[in-house]
């Protein structure tokens, strides 16, 4: 016959100890359970934690079934094996709730409310219901796991380590990566992805997302809608895609590439460049593109206008003439710039197709690849 322990609406501490196939009811309070039992006979546990903001600590992964009930309450797997073919299905009920889990392939679900999961990434399957959920793989850093990496894509619903082994994602909006080398890939609503140390690559896809790149050589692609990159430190590669997005170099020598739409582009420190690939990438008037902390000489930021072609009436790729104050004379391919402000004209009608606010009331040809 299984134990059963009923607790009060005050705060309980119960603990499994020697006991097999326990059910536990907590009701109210803040609550700690604790199922300590490592062994074969350790898993087959009920346990209703009630309401309250309550801690549940699992030792063994082996057919138990829990609700942490309603409030913010913390669950920790410990990561003692599973018994063959048992797996452990945990309910966060509402509330923001936070899972700990180093177990192989047990189910999670976080249901309402703000829910993160902390996962090493061993074939579980997380659940983040209603609310804006995390999954969060920095637990692996401190794992025999580390060093491995994790690619998630949330768009597709699945996280997969190095080693092949994947996690089911379901109804998750956010996502961290570990210390080592990450791929985070978000969905077509809002994200945010946050690589990290390591060389990581986060992809926004649609949506208003906000990318952290953290401290490595990272990639960021905020591709459709109004994002926020952020490099960090190291020598990264900013591109906002189209949208109006903000991106910030940090520290190191970065690339930033704002796309389409009216952008915010801020290098930090180290020798930045300011890449625009079309005309259309900063237009003329309020919906020009603004680079913030433009500075050629202190730093060796560089405005680079390469993949521009300058003379749209003549073939191939043509590169613009600086012209530095002069007034456009009607021939393609000039390059000048008035107060704060640099344009170009392309096709050669005397009138700018794009404008940039770099923030410098004089320019030379040395601040520029043509």
């Amino acid at each position: 016959m299984a134990y059963v322990y009923r607790g009060t609406n005050g705060d309980d501490y119960v603990v499994q100890n020697s006991r097999t196939e326990v059910e536990i009811y907590t009701y109210g309070g803040d609550d700690e359970i604790v199922l300590n039992r490592t062994d074969s006979r350790g898993g087959l546990n009920y346990v209703e934690a009630g309401s309250g903001n309550d801690l549940v600590r699992n030792s063994f992964e082996g057919g138990n079934d829990i609700f942490l009930g309603s409030g913010n309450d913390v669950y920790k797997h410990s990561g003692a094996a599973r018994a063959s073919g048992e797996y452990d299905k945990v309910h966060g009920g509402d509330g923001n709730d936070r899972f700990e889990v180093k177990t192989y392939a047990s189910d999670y679900w976080g249901d309402s409310g703000n829910d993160t999961f902390y996962s090493v990434g061993y074939r579980n399957a997380f659940n983040g219901g209603s609310g804006t959920d995390t999954v969060n793989y920095s637990l692996q850093d401190s794992s025999s796991e580390k060093g491995r990496g994790i690619y998630v894509d949330l768009d597709k619903g699945f996280a997969k380590a190095v080693d092949g082994r994947n996690e089911k994602l379901t109804s998750i909006e956010n996502a961290t990566g570990t210390s080592s080398n990450d791929t985070l890939i978000g969905t077509g609503g809002k994200n945010i992805l946050r690589g990290g140390n390591g060389n990581d690559q986060l992809e926004g896809l649609g949506g208003n997302d906000r990318l952290y790149g953290g401290a490595g050589k990272d990639i960021l692609y905020g591709d459709n809608g109004n994002d926020d990159l952020y490099g960090d430190s190291g020598n990264d590669k900013l591109y906002g895609g189209s949208g109006n997005d903000d991106l910030l170099g940090g520290a190191g020598n970065d690339l930033l590439v704002g796309g389409s739409g009216n952008d915010f582009l801020v290098g930090g420190s180290g020798a930045d460049t300011f890449r625009f690939t079309r005309v259309s990438d900063s237009k003329v008037g309020s919906q020009r593109d603004v680079i913030d902390d433009f500075k050629p000489d202190s730093e060796g930021d560089v405005i680079d206008l390469r993949d521009i072609d300058a003379n749209t009436g003549r073939s191939g790729n043509n590169a613009f003439t600086f012209i530095g104050k002069d007034a456009f004379s009607g021939t393609a391919g000039e390059l000048r710039y008035s107060g704060t402000i640099i344009s170009g004209d392309v096709n050669g009608d005397g009138r700018a197709d794009f404008e940039i606010d770099a923030g410098l009331t004089r320019y030379y040809s040395s601040d520029f690849l043509l």
